[in-house]
């Protein structure tokens, strides 16, 4: 059963947090998929969301390549801040339905 849009939003949030608390920016995979899973959590797409979110903490030595599947190879990488950002907006939006 997928998870629910405000579980998916709490772990995003925890997943950038983490981030965050390590004073660091989220190399080119974690980045694009986490704003590839916010993007499917403010679509309502919750399955694909999960799946985006996991995909973002794979750990380097796994992944297949440097970039995520299905993301252009000249797609910038997105900040800490702008997934705090994205993932705010999300939440007031959520918030306000």
């Amino acid at each position: 059963m997928p998870a629910s849009l405000l579980t998916l939003i709490e772990r995003a949030d925890r997943f950038v947090r983490s981030i965050e608390n390590a004073r660091r920016e989220p190399d080119r995979w974690e980045g694009l998929c986490t704003l590839q899973a916010l993007t499917d959590i403010a679509a309502g797409r919750t399955e694909q969301a999960e799946a985006r979110l996991a995909l973002a903490k794979t750990p380097p030595i796994v992944r297949v390549s440097p970039d995520p599947p299905h993301v252009p190879a000249d797609c910038r990488e997105p900040t800490a801040a702008k997934l705090r950002q994205e993932l705010d907006r999300i939440r007031a939006q959520l918030v306000a339905s």
